[in-house]
């Protein structure tokens, strides 16, 4: 079941009034330095990241429009070292590589896919991880040609080794393409969902919705922050 519906607005001043770190992190962090674990708050309101930091620099209307680009960073994965592995090798790049497709083909729709960093683009890096208090390591990587975002996804009816119960959190880390300086970071936990239903994905098709139903919760995110009157809200991934 999606979220409750959220204003911008109205998490930027949660966010603002809110004392610093009071939402960082009780699990381990894939990819965002201390630093801004440290700066996380919670996210209120309907759509709405589980924690979220938003730097000064893209809080008023002149720093959001400086940026009609965006470059996608190669889809990580992260576990555990001791941890076993749930899921095969070819099935946790399935994962990514479908990841890494649909969130192209949906963030392209608003922005142009950068392929190197250039003057007024944001580069987001996302990643996928457990939710454990142990430290993780790089696994898997999305091999995807950022050229190429209508690049077929795997999408048979075998059945899906993906648990849906499995407590997956999605870290995302917003940078200027140039300066490296962090705009922005976000955790989600179950892809943007209040929880996954079921025992199993039934097929990679059920996975697909649910990785698309993400993409476009991040594209409507980047729409209502901009101040668009557009901004078309996600549906349930499984309906």
């Amino acid at each position: 079941m999606p979220r409750p519906l959220m204003m911008i607005a109205l998490l930027l001043v949660l966010a603002a009034c809110t004392a610093p770190g009071s939402g960082a992190p009780s699990t381990s962090s894939a990819i965002l330095p201390e630093e801004i674990q440290a700066r996380l708050q919670p996210g209120e309101g309907a759509f709405a990241p589980d924690l979220l930091y938003i730097s000064d620099k893209v809080r008023d209307a002149a720093g959001k429009a400086g940026y009609d680009k965006i470059l996608i960073d190669p889809i990580m994965y992260f576990l555990p070292l001791e941890a076993p592995r749930r899921l095969s090798p070819g099935d946790r790049q399935t994962l990514l590589d479908n990841f890494h497709v649909l969130m192209a083909r949906e963030l392209g729709k608003d922005f142009t896919l950068a392929l190197e960093p250039q003057r007024g683009t944001v580069r987001v890096q996302f990643a996928v991880l457990p939710s454990t208090q142990e430290a993780v390591a790089l696994d898997t990587v999305a091999m995807v040609a950022r050229a190429d975002p209508q690049q077929q996804v795997v999408s048979d009816a075998l059945i899906s080794p993906i648990q849906p119960g499995a407590d997956l959190l999605i870290e995302a880390e917003w940078t200027d393409a140039v300066t490296g300086e962090v705009l922005g970071a976000t955790v989600d936990r179950h892809f943007g969902q209040a929880s996954f239903e079921g025992q199993r994905f039934k097929n990679w098709a059920e996975v697909n919705r649910y990785l698309q139903a993400y993409a476009a919760l991040i594209r409507y995110r980047l729409c209502r922050f901009r101040g668009l009157e557009t901004c078309t809200p996600p549906s349930a991934p499984l309906g």
